[in-house]
């Protein structure tokens, strides 16, 4: 989506219509402070921009004041010179505008502020839909939501039972040991002595398919003995830290997860944590934490479409911490849409999969295969006296009348010891 913007024009603001131009985002103009009011009610503007030169008188600014509180959904950007400093720090101050641009105003510099501050309003808009569409929800959940259940050791001997079947696809079908074995055998034939009979000489490609699913059966036993030791392990995290230290863990997987993104060219919108939580405690296993993260993100990603947006959301609800994972929902080989009703629990059974269609292009990215992704998701929340449930929810975000998948997390917030 391009930003779109209403322009207060005046000579001040003429070089900011250009640039506009020539960073591809839409705007229209206004003559008048009179008229914006008027225009934001069509509720289509994701920022007002005018000049600081253009607003001197007291009236002027109340306006700004009644159009901040009338048109939340409209950031106001302020144009700025040296000349009004004190102006600017009066209008940051009272939250009258969101941000501003100092002039000499250059394309990369405008191009970023509005880029930063679309990505501000996106996430705050899409909490707020989020929000109210879960008050309709609230009840159904309460009765999903079941705080005792955990992967008991009878459980594993299932996952035992079952993981050799699951081992037996993931391993010998596709790029793994099957193809490693195949490559290998290529090597053996392919492969020349020379006339000293010291050395072999083996031919580029095959050495490159060689490394190629060597790295593939790598990752798959990396998996196994992460996945192994999450299983066995049924101690109850104990550690305490603040929420805030979930914030640098998301932002390593995201990191981590650059090159997955690009993949369909996606982006994840990652809002802060509410401030009445940071004075809290949650139980914390940095580790399993991260395990968890990046399975929920891997998942988001690849059931999520080219250029799709994936919302990561915080919320605090009475005495409880929220991570919301959020991305659009797609519809799955019976004709259903993202999670069904009815496959809500059962997603997290072991190798339990909607759709059929696997995308081997993530594979190098996942910390858990063998259909034991969300299971073992499931495990470390429950090690956190967590909640963890997935479910769709009805998006009217910019009245898109569509669904979402809503992947909930849910910390209890623990009083700080004193």
């Amino acid at each position: 989506m391009i930003p779109h913007s209403l322009l207060l024009e005046s000579k001040n603001t003429k070089p900011i219509a250009e640039l506009l131009k020539e960073i591809v985002y839409t705007f229209e103009r206004v003559n008048d402070l009179e008229e914006i009011a008027k225009k934001l009610e069509e509720g289509k503007f994701h920022f007002l921009i005018f000049h600081a030169n253009d607003i001197e008188n007291e009236r002027d600014q109340k306006k700004l004041s009644e159009f901040t509180i009338n048109f939340p959904h409209t950031l106001i950007i302020l144009i700025t010179d040296t000349s009004q400093w004190g102006l600017t720090a009066s209008l940051l101050k009272r939250h009258s505008v969101y941000d501003f641009i100092q002039t000499p105003v250059d394309q990369d510099h405008l191009k970023f502020t509005l880029d930063r501050s679309f990505l501000y309003l996106s996430t705050k808009l899409k909490s707020q839909f989020i929000n109210d569409a879960e008050n309709n929800l609230y009840k159904r959940m309460v009765e999903i939501f079941d705080w005792k259940k955990s992967i008991s050791n009878k459980e594993n001997e299932n996952i035992a039972a079952d993981i050799i079947h699951q081992m037996n696809i993931n391993l010998f079908q596709g790029s793994g040991i099957g193809t490693l074995m195949s490559v290998v055998s290529i090597l053996i034939s392919k492969s020349k002595l020379d006339q000293d009979e010291k050395n072999y000489s083996i031919p580029k490609p095959v050495m490159d398919l060689l490394s190629e699913n060597y790295e593939a059966a790598k990752s798959m036993f990396d998996s196994m003995s992460v996945s192994q030791s999450i299983i066995d392990d049924q101690e109850q995290v104990n550690k305490k830290e603040s929420p805030t230290k979930l914030l640098p863990i998301i932002e390593r997987e995201l990191d981590f997860l650059n090159e997955a993104l690009s993949i369909k060219n996606q982006k994840i919108n990652l809002s802060q944590i509410p401030i009445s939580a940071t004075g809290k405690k949650i139980r914390l296993d940095e580790t399993k934490i991260s395990y968890a993260i990046r399975e929920v993100l891997i998942n988001a990603i690849k059931y999520s479409k080219d250029q799709d947006i994936i919302y990561l959301l915080f919320f605090q609800k009475e005495n409880f911490l929220e991570l919301k994972v959020i991305n659009p929902a797609y519809q799955n080989d019976d004709g259903s849409s993202g999670i069904p009703e009815k496959f809500e629990s059962l997603v997290f059974e072991p190798f339990f999969r909607i759709s059929s269609v696997v995308d081997d292009s993530y594979a190098k990215f996942e910390q858990f295969r063998f259909g034991l992704g969300l299971p073992l998701v499931k495990k470390i929340m429950d090690q956190h006296l967590a909640n963890v449930q997935i479910y769709n929810i009805e998006n009217n975000f910019k009245n898109e009348n569509t669904k979402d998948i809503c992947l909930t997390i849910r910390f209890p917030l623990l009083e700080e010891e004193k």
